[in-house]
């Protein structure tokens, strides 16, 4: 061999290597790689039962609406504490029964409101309980209201005797 086919050879070989991956950096892309398709494996999982969590959850929240409708629509008194029963989108038939208390203010109620629900979405509770404020005039007697209104009007005329207008 002459000495230029020993150093073409010689810059073949080197070129050759400079273009090349070691195997040790095709392991490191490797794990590099697998790392990453973990993560982002991982966050698409999370995302999903995320969905599927709120999913669930605005179906209870729909259900639970619904049955407070029927408290809402119910005309007497005496019938909205009598409870009733619903058949519900999801969680199966929804009992309801309510306690109500008469207010000071002409007219509004405080509500115990409580839902058993027969079937619940996985990972909810078959009870609910709230209280809630409701402005109902259906609901009140008449000798009440009156009385209501006149110890209001009352108050409101004594508040007013001390202003000179």
């Amino acid at each position: 061999m002459s000495e230029y086919d020993n150093n073409y050879a010689a810059y073949y070989f080197c070129r050759k290597r400079a273009y090349a991956f070691s195997l040790i950096e095709v392991i490191i892309a490797l794990t590099v790689f697998a790392l990453a398709a973990t993560v982002l494996m991982s966050s698409f999982v999370d995302a999903l039962l995320a969905r599927e969590g709120s999913s669930n959850k605005s179906l209870i929240n729909t259900d639970i609406r619904m049955v407070r409708m029927q408290l809402l629509l119910e005309p007497s008194i005496e019938a909205a504490e009598d409870g009733n029963e619903y058949q519900s989108l999801s969680s199966g038939e929804a009992s309801w029964i309510a306690t109500i208390y008469p207010t000071n203010v002409v007219d509004l109620f405080k509500v115990d409101f409580s839902i058993e629900f027969r079937e619940p979405p996985d990972g909810h509770s078959g009870s609910y309980k709230e209280i809630l404020y409701l402005l109902r005039p259906t609901w009140s007697e008449m000798e009440e209201r009156d009385e209501l209104l006149r110890d209001k009007r009352k108050e409101l005329l004594d508040s007013r005797r001390d202003y000179q207008f």
